[in-house]
């Protein structure tokens, strides 16, 4: 919903930024085999991801619209450098002069802002690098039971039928490699059927 002001400046709700962001990432990837993730749970549900975008990596997205505060910012991102190969925070213009303090290099920085035809526009500050801080035990967080279980059975790892979360995540971390386990549970987000009723 929009028309919140302060002033004669009116302030993007998270949902007016939203909006914009799912349709450009739909516009960017329609040619690509993809699947957008709103509210998507990391760490083990220390943190919940505003939308993740899943084609040939995970690309986390933070929204901070400037009805928001930056109090829990540093969390998520410890968070999102732990899950995603790449991240993006998506601003108001109430941070655009302060946000380069609060992110690190390799984030990817976009304002939203009201441009003068009356519609939200994004502005690139920033482009997205590649993280080198994602953790597996992270990424397992992400995968369901019978998945890693599947995953361990595919590449005849033994001794997993009975173990609980944390014994599936012990053995795959000690009997596959990360760039199996990275490629593997991007394309079971991509893919994963009977989930919830907002993905197609």
């Amino acid at each position: 919903m929009r028309n919140i002001y302060i002033g004669v400046i009116e302030m993007l709700t998270d949902s007016d930024i939203r909006e914009v962001l799912l349709k450009k990432l739909h516009n960017d990837n329609s040619a690509k085999h993809y699947r957008i993730i709103e509210e998507l749970t990391i760490c083990d549900g220390i943190a919940r991801t505003d939308v993740v975008l899943a084609n040939g990596i995970l690309h986390g997205f933070e929204i901070k619209s400037d009805c928001d505060s930056l109090e829990r910012l540093p969390n998520q991102i410890a968070c999102y450098d732990k899950t995603f190969d790449k991240s993006t925070i998506v601003i108001g213009k109430k941070f655009e002069n302060k946000i380069l303090k609060y992110v690190p290099n390799h984030w990817g920085i976009e304002v939203a802002y009201v441009n003068r035809f009356g519609n939200i526009s994004l502005k690139k500050i920033r482009s997205s690098k590649v993280n080198k801080n994602v953790k597996a035990t992270n990424l397992l967080d992400l995968l369901w039971n019978p998945e890693i279980k599947s995953f361990l059975k595919q590449h005849k790892v033994r001794g997993y039928s009975k173990k609980d979360k944390p014994g599936l995540k012990e053995l795959t971390i000690e009997f596959i490699s990360f760039k199996l386990l990275r490629d593997y549970t991007r394309e079971t987000l991509k893919t994963r059927t009977g989930w919830r009723d907002d993905l197609q």
